[in-house]
């Protein structure tokens, strides 16, 4: 399976998912000052002018202490989209610049050899970033193949933002594993962690 991307789609996708919570606390808040103000409506009194204006300013103090509590909410969570969005875009920079040949050819390795056994066969083409052609030359082509498979590193459809892919020789299955893919199927994970570590 090929999934397309990269990390601006995930700070995008990160914003759609903060505009779903404000619109579902929106929606919260809307019912909470219509329910307040149906029970203000029907509480008896003696005198029905009394009735009428106690019930109005119940329900303006009740829709102003949900629409600052709704204010307070948002911006608590726009606030912390914004840190898990920069977070997120800092982890995609550092990525695409490991540095060292040593850890990131160890980092190429990795991914190569969880990219071709998530795929069918014992032929494959590995797809890396040009500046990362050096790195995989015959001792690392031999870890990645092992004792059973072949494989051939490409240029011509590198990951987007570093990493890479497999595909089968015949091209009919590929496996993304690059940089971009790999935070799109880890998004929860990586998402829960980041809020438990979110400064208070």
């Amino acid at each position: 399976m090929r999934l397309a991307g990269s990390p601006e789609s995930v700070v995008e996708a990160i914003r759609d998912e903060a505009a779903a919570e404000i619109e579902t606390l929106e929606r919260a808040t809307r019912d909470q000052i219509r329910r307040l103000g149906e029970a203000a409506d029907e509480e008896p009194s003696s005198d029905p002018r009394a009735t009428v204006l106690l019930a109005a300013a119940r329900r303006e103090a009740a829709e102003t202490m949900a629409r600052e509590d709704l204010a307070d909410r948002r911006e608590s969570l726009e606030e912390r989209e914004r840190w898990i969005a920069r977070a997120a875009a800092e982890g995609a920079a550092r990525l695409a610049r490991a540095g060292g040949d040593g850890p990131r050819r160890e980092l190429l390795e990795r991914l190569a050899i969880e990219a071709i056994e998530s795929l069918p066969g014992d032929a494959f083409e590995i797809c890396v970033l040009p500046g990362d052609v050096a790195l995989c030359d015959e001792a690392w082509r031999r870890r990645v193949a092992g004792a059973s498979r072949t494989i051939a590193v490409r240029v011509d459809d590198p990951p987007e933002g570093g990493g890479c892919s497999a595909r089968t020789a015949d091209g009919r299955v590929s496996f993304d594993n690059g940089f971009a893919a790999r935070a799109r199927r880890f998004e929860a994970a990586w998402r829960a962690e980041l809020a438990r570590i979110l400064p208070s």
